[in-house]
């Protein structure tokens, strides 16, 4: 209740006591003077409120015009009425009027005992159904304006981590870029300025180098798009039953020579999956097996439900707990131990929980036993039992 709007009622309440005082006096047929009763009646009938005057038995004996108009119902269903009142809520609250036609009318009400002999009340009701739609509307304003910085602060909140991400992303891939770019214009002067006093042999170790040094770069560069495209949410899988088998041979072709690859492989496991994307998944984390982990790699695949389940197996020392957290949030580089080359970009497992996600499947790591990783990917399958 607002403060000046309750003052106001309590003040009507005290002033309509007396008056209430000799109309219930005139109710119960006292000796009280015919000019106190006249006198009460007119200064109820001119109230703005809305005034009802009960007698000890809580019958109704007098109420104003106002009254009359806020329930919707005449003299004749008010005056003389006991409890249970037609127009009390059922709940018996005070803050609302229930009319004829199921309306209700929120008020504001004051009740004042009438001293004297006779005893009983008077009521004063103020209707607030315009102080109550500003009120919701002031109510709905606010909560649109809560929802509305919500919304804000999880953007801000978006962009905060998309600017962190990318700023990491940049700082680790002018870090990487900056070997093999080195590295090739090295190798170029070396070969335009002693070509000939190089011998065949040397000449063609150079430009394997070289050309060693620019797929590097061109996979980085192809990694950097990627993730803008999955940043920006504009990668589309186009879905295809995909024989997991295919896709390992694809992968494990990409692979540093002598690497050991051990295959466990359903042949009824056929993941629902862009094929691209499933190789690029299975490049990327046999990639990592070799450069981190240690020899025998394993890649498993069967049924696993609606889905079929493709693990990735190391023999290595495993994830360090230091990063385990965020493998697959951001690009992290643990230090290489394997028997690949040591020089991995630190994006792949980040790239393969996206396409996974893209392609409806899921992407965890395991601690593998007694030693060593797992990293489990999941995707659904057409096939059914």
């Amino acid at each position: 209740m607002s403060p000046n709007l309750g003052l106001l009622v309590a003040g009507l309440t005290v002033l309509l006591v007396a008056a209430g005082a000799a109309i219930v006096a005139w109710s119960g047929r006292s000796p009280a003077g015919s000019a106190a009763t006249r006198s009460g009646d007119a200064l109820i009938d001119a109230m703005q409120p809305a005034v009802v005057v009960f007698d000890a038995q809580e019958r109704v004996v007098r109420a104003n015009p106002r009254w009359y108009q806020l329930i919707g119902r005449g003299p004749g269903e008010v005056l003389g009425r006991r409890p249970p009142y037609p127009w009390q809520p059922p709940d018996g609250s005070d803050d609302h009027l229930c009319r004829p036609d199921g309306s209700q009318v929120p008020v504001l009400a004051a009740v004042a005992p009438v001293p004297g002999p006779g005893g009983g009340s008077v009521a004063t009701y103020l209707d607030i159904t315009d102080r109550r739609k500003v009120e919701d509307a002031l109510a709905e304003q606010a909560a649109t304006l809560e929802r509305a910085n919500e919304h804000l602060q999880a953007a801000n909140r978006r962009l905060e981590r998309a600017a962190a991400f990318k700023n990491d992303l940049m700082a680790l891939v002018t870090h990487e870029m900056s070997q093999p770019l080195s590295s090739s214009a090295s190798l170029a002067e070396l070969l335009a300025d002693s070509w000939k006093q190089l011998d065949e042999d040397t000449r063609l170790d150079l430009t394997v180098k070289i050309h060693r040094n620019t797929r590097r770069l061109v996979g980085m560069v192809n990694d950097m798009l990627l993730l803008f495209h999955l940043d920006s949410g504009t990668v589309t899988a186009r879905r295809t039953p995909v024989p997991v088998g295919e896709a390992v041979d694809i992968a494990a072709a990409t692979l540093p020579a002598g690497a050991q690859l051990h295959r466990r492989l359903d042949q009824a496991a056929d993941a629902l999956v862009d094929r691209n994307h499933l190789e690029q998944i299975l490049g990327n984390l046999l990639s990592n097996a070799v450069t981190y982990g240690e020899p025998p790699i394993e890649v498993a695949a069967a049924r696993d439900g609606t889905g079929v389940r493709i693990t990735v197996t190391d023999h290595g020392p495993g994830i360090p707990d230091e990063i385990r957290q965020q493998l697959f949030e951001r690009p992290v580089r643990p230090k290489a131990t394997g028997t690949g080359s040591g020089r991995g970009r630190g994006l792949g497992l980040f790239i393969a929980r996206h396409l996974a996600e893209v392609n409806g499947g899921r992407i965890w790591y395991e601690r593998g036993q007694p030693h060593g990783a797992r990293l489990m990917v999941w995707l659904e399958s057409t096939a059914t039992d």
